[in-house]
């Protein structure tokens, strides 16, 4: 694959990502899951994608990441050597990333395709609190600083890490946090035990990044305890491990306006720790690329788990959907098909019986045996007229499948008012049924039927001629069968004569009451064979019925929510699409990392 395709396969992917993103940040108590889907397209956008595109490994990121208020921007000062940034004791004050860079360093690297993402670059400078989708770069003349940091960093302030739900300028934190090749975690002595900014620091962890981590804004001699607590409670139960923890304590106003010269105690370890770092951009900045393939592959299924509401409620209408298919076919099996005679068996019957009569000259043996017969015969048919009941139409096939249909979908549409509340697809199907969903699903059902009627034809008619063209085509077999029969008939009369011995009279008796029962006893074979055989001709027509009408029905009503450009047509779009694409990078990745440079 060529570095176009591998482009055009990161911008799908980040694509499908900040759609999901998009997607989970509507809902409130979603805000964990829309923020790590934001670092996986940026860890894509600006990481994965510029490896395989080749861009330049030079500058490398260190981005300063911490929660409201810690002091974010003095760190920010301390790195670049300069007054920069706007430290303010406001809480929330950066709005925006900002990066800083020398004022002879090069700016090709914020040139990549896809480079930070919806975020644009200010082309003017700005104040820190502007509220916008934007990041800016500050130069820092080279001699406000006196090392060489800034000619191969540069270095990022962030936004705070506050809430999961902040909409409006979390996810410029979570981008840029997605671009680092070295964070600082920076957090303040009254709050560097609190939840949020300890989970966020945790996600950057399980990006592969390394973090150190500055604790700031203690007394001097608080310190070391301050420091030891902080690892203890927070540092300890987070994996991976931070690189280091150092600290900064209050600094005076002269500390804070020129910290290379009066702050190098606390400046110096942090340039220390960035140099041992990255001090092999090569190595850097492939270590960014592994941990960013290992945090999608491994995270794949709970990113993608994010939507789980949504494919659960899938998951939900689909059984709705099944349930009222399994309804609408046994209505069909019990209103018509239990009900239908279908009477061409019957024909058959009777000419099967027929079959097995004698031919030629055996038609004497035949007629004989039927004029035996004669006293069974007039009494079974009078039996038969005395004991059975007026015979009822059954209804029209047609009727019944459309009544069957028209409950089928009042069950949708009632499911649907009824969980409307708790699910926006639910909602949306609901609307469906205001605005045609039933008329198209009747027209679904209509091809299906007149599809059905035609395969079905005259499916029963050949299933009952079957039961006597097969022996017809079969002389063989079919003279056996009659001479079976006519071996059982005269063995059974012979046997009556033998009991009647000479008492002539009780010959008159038992003669034609051993005809008759063997007569019955193959009638009644042929009957159970034919009876099968009419069976399994219902089960046959069920089955096209369900292969033509409720199946196709069904799965047309079952894909309909996430169909004609709905945004969960689009949800079921990115959910295919992701885990084929994550593995796909993870194998361009190691390839290229095992390429000889």
């Amino acid at each position: 694959m060529d570095n176009i395709a591998f482009r055009d396969l990161s911008k799908q992917l980040a694509d499908d990502f900040a759609w999901l993103e998009e997607h989970c940040r509507r809902r409130p108590e979603q805000g964990m899951e829309a923020g790590q889907l934001r670092l996986a397209a940026s860890l894509v956008r600006n990481v994965i994608g510029p490896f395989l595109d080749n861009q330049p490994v030079k500058p490398l990121h260190v981005v300063v990441v911490g929660g409201a208020g810690a002091g974010k921007s003095t760190v920010a000062n301390m790195l670049s050597g300069d007054v920069a940034a706007e430290a303010n004791p406001q809480a929330g004050f950066t709005r925006h990333p900002i990066a800083y860079t020398s004022t002879n360093g090069p700016l090709s690297w914020a040139g990549h395709v896809g480079f930070l993402g919806p975020l644009q670059r200010m082309q003017q400078p700005g104040p820190s609190s502007l509220d916008d989708d934007v990041y800016q770069v500050r130069r820092v003349p080279a001699e406000a600083h006196t090392s060489a940091l800034l000619q191969d960093y540069v270095v990022w302030d962030c936004p705070d890490m506050t809430t999961w739900a902040a909409g409006n300028y979390v996810h410029r934190l979570l981008e840029v946090a997605g671009l680092a090749d070295i964070l600082i975690y920076v957090a303040s002595d009254e709050r560097y035990n609190d939840e949020l900014p300890t989970q966020f620091l945790q996600l950057l962890l399980w990006t592969g990044k390394p973090v150190v981590a500055c604790l700031m804004k203690m007394q001097e001699p608080d310190a070391p305890a301050m420091v030891a607590h902080f690892q203890q409670e927070v540092l300890r139960k987070l994996s991976p491990k931070v690189v280091s923890c150092q600290f900064v304590p209050f600094l005076t106003p002269d500390e804070r306006t020129d910290p290379v010269r009066k702050a190098p105690r606390y400046r110096i370890p942090l340039l220390n720790q960035v140099a041992v770092l990255g001090g092999n951009a090569d190595a850097a900045r492939r270590r960014s690329v592994q941990g960013a393939a290992r945090f999608l592959q491994a995270g794949c299924e709970r990113l993608i788990a994010a939507a789980r509401q949504d494919v659960a409620a899938l998951d939900q209408w689909q059984k709705v959907v099944q349930s009222g298919q399994v309804e609408f076919d046994n209505r069909y099996r019990r209103e018509f098909l239990a009900s239908e005679k279908l009477y061409r068996f019957d024909e058959a019957m009777v000419r099967l019986m027929d079959l097995l009569e004698l031919p030629g000259v055996g038609k004497v043996v035949s007629t004989t045996l039927w004029v035996l017969r004669t006293p069974y015969r007039l009494l079974k048919g009078a039996v038969v007229k005395a004991v059975s009941r007026p015979e009822y139409a059954s209804l029209p096939e047609r009727s019944v499948l459309e009544e069957a249909f028209a409950g089928w979908l009042d069950l949708l549409r009632k499911e649907a008012v009824r969980r409307g509340p708790t699910h926006p697809l639910w909602e949306h199907v609901e609307k469906g049924f205001g605005t045609g969903l039933a008329d198209a699903a009747r027209e679904r059902f209509e091809q299906g039927l007149r599809a059905f009627q035609l395969a079905q034809g005259d499916e029963v008619d050949r299933t009952a001629r079957a039961i006597y063209e097969e022996l017809e085509k079969n002389p063989a077999k079919l003279n056996t069968l009659r001479g079976v029969k006519l071996t059982i008939d005269l063995g059974a009369i012979g046997g009556a004569i033998a009991t009647a011995g000479h008492t002539w009279a009780l010959d008159f008796l038992l003669v034609p009451l051993a005809a008759s029962i063997t007569h019955q006893l193959v009638e009644l074979l042929g009957k159970q064979y034919v009876d099968n055989q009419r069976e399994m001709a219902r089960q046959r027509q069920a089955a096209l019925m369900a292969q033509y009408v409720s199946n196709p029905t069904a799965d047309w009503l079952t894909k309909w929510p996430a169909t004609g450009g709905s945004e969960f047509e689009r949800l079921q779009l990115a959910l295919r699409r992701i885990p084929p694409a994550v593995h796909e990078l993870e194998a361009a990745v190691k390839k290229q990392l095992a390429a000889p440079k």
